[in-house]
């Protein structure tokens, strides 16, 4: 059986961001994208995090991101060097604008299963960075890594999400209907899937 490979650190490039660990210094940033009301609305939280539950979530998940075999990839993704209008400025004294976040989650060791999720800044909608995000985890999860099947869901509402998985070749696999509880109402998941040998 292939093993699954513990990746540290991860610094991921595409052609209009970088995918990388957290840092103290994004605390600020990750606060005012986790709190901007047109991503709370999509996001699973009960309601918006105060820094200082962002500032223990790092913290939290720079630990996690030591145990073995890694059971999650909590990644910031930054605007890459010269990526255009995506990225305002990349000088010595102000870091690369933060323009979401990627997360793969290692569901299961022994089956090589895990599960992808992103969240982009609202400003960059309709850009191609969720596409490039989610591709950006899946080069993580079958390269490096070692997973054989990825899964993915969203709400069967959230369009802009469906094209971003169906782009990056994700297979359609079915709806979970009240899958999960969110601030008291319960949400439907469309469920997609791609095995390593899709590729």
């Amino acid at each position: 059986m292939t093993p699954i490979h513990s990746v540290r650190p991860v610094r991921l490039a595409g052609r209009r961001c970088v995918l990388r660990e957290w840092a103290d210094e994004d605390l600020p940033a990750m606060h005012a994208l986790l709190t901007e009301p047109r991503v709370l609305d999509r996001v699973l939280d009960e309601r918006a995090p105060s820094r200082d539950e962002i500032r223990a979530a790092l913290s939290g998940w720079r630990e996690e991101a030591g145990g073995e075999p890694r059971p999650a990839y909590r990644l910031a993704a930054v605007a890459h060097d010269g990526a255009g209008p995506a990225h305002p400025a990349s000088r010595a004294d102000r870091a690369p604008a933060l323009l979401g976040l990627g997360t793969l989650t290692v569901e299961s060791v022994p089956h090589r299963r895990g599960e992808i999720g992103y969240v982009v800044h609202p400003d960059h909608w309709g850009r191609g960075l969720g596409t490039e995000i989610a591709g950006l985890l899946l080069d993580l999860a079958f390269g490096a890594v070692g997973l054989h099947r990825v899964e993915a869901t969203t709400r069967p509402d959230h369009a802009a999400s469906r094209r971003v998985l169906e782009k990056v070749g994700m297979r359609y696999e079915g709806i979970s209907r009240d899958h999960l509880l969110v601030r008291g109402s319960w949400w439907d998941s469309v469920r997609y899937a791609i095995l390593a040998t899709d590729r």
